[in-house]
This record gives C-alpha cells, sequence and structure tokens, in this order.
C-alpha cells in the first residue's frame, strides 16, 4: 500500500494537532518581545569632517547623543573620552583624551549636552579609527562606532 502525501489519515491529523498545539506556546516564548518601557536607549553616533584629505588633514568630529532626557542629573556633564587610532597601532596602543567635567550647580540647572565636538590635526598617512564615549556618573557608558578618517600623502 502507497500513500499520497496530500492524504492524511484521522489519526495521524490528531497527532499533527496536538504537536502544532504543543510546540507553539513555546515557540511564542523562545520569542518573546521585550516591554517597551516608554524610554529610547541611549545612542551616540559619530561624524567625522572631512572622512579622507591630504596631509596634514584637520579633521572636526561631531558626536551626537540621543535617547537621553535633557535634564537627566546622571549625564549632566557627563565624562568624554576620544578614542582614536592612528595607522599600525592597535586598540591597546590608542591615544586616547579624557575630559571629565563637574556638574556642580543646582538641580533646577541640570542641562544634558547631546552635541560634542573635537578637531584633530593628522599628519602621517593611512587610516586613522575614532570613537568617541559618554560615561555618566553612575557607570553607564554609551560608546559610538568608530569612524574611519583616511588621510592620503601628496605625491
Amino acid at each position: 500500500m502507497t500513500r499520497r502525501l496530500g492524504h492524511l489519515t484521522p489519526l495521524a491529523l490528531l497527532l499533527f494537532l496536538a504537536a502544532l498545539v504543543i510546540l507553539l506556546p513555546t515557540e511564542a516564548a523562545a520569542r518573546k518581545v521585550k516591554p517597551d518601557t516608554g524610554k529610547d536607549k541611549p545612542r551616540l553616533s559619530l561624524i567625522a569632517d572631512p572622512a579622507f584629505g591630504f596631509t596634514p588633514v584637520t579633521v572636526t568630529l561631531t558626536g551626537h547623543l540621543t535617547g537621553v532626557d535633557l535634564h537627566d542629573r546622571n549625564f549632566c556633564h557627563a565624562a568624554v573620552t576620544w578614542v582614536r587610532i592612528d595607522p599600525g597601532q592597535t586598540e591597546r596602543d590608542s591615544f586616547k583624551v579624557r575630559e571629565d567635567p563637574a556638574c556642580v550647580h543646582p538641580d533646577e540647572d541640570i542641562s544634558v549636552a547631546d552635541t560634542f565636538n573635537k578637531t584633530f590635526e593628522l599628519y602621517r598617512p593611512g587610516s586613522y579609527l575614532i570613537r568617541l564615549e559618554i560615561q555618566a556618573k553612575d557607570g553607564t557608558r554609551v560608546v559610538s562606532t568608530y569612524t574611519r578618517v583616511e588621510v592620503l600623502r601628496v605625491q
């Protein structure tokens, strides 16, 4: 006796439905959706201008912080670290500039900076990687992705 695939016996259909009922709640639990807290997660973007040029290059970096309340005491005067990896260096050998201002004003004057600027003079030809890190008072860190700046040699 041969059976065609499109033909199911009542017993096979019953077993299929029972398995489906058991597996669906398990599958739904595995893909549980995170509850919406109503707040955006802090994010940091970084743009380099210019992104490439001939040596020497004066590059202006602009970071934008989003997802933070502009009156959040935790991010008021947060520590700012600029990380620069020069051509031939590793992240461990990177050049870091840390700015750690004090927040000494009263609560009604709290103001969070959402734009950060830094200028670097780049003399050596090659690829530079630059990243921005913001650290809040409670230790929360928000880190941008690396932005690449290409410095070309004049021939």
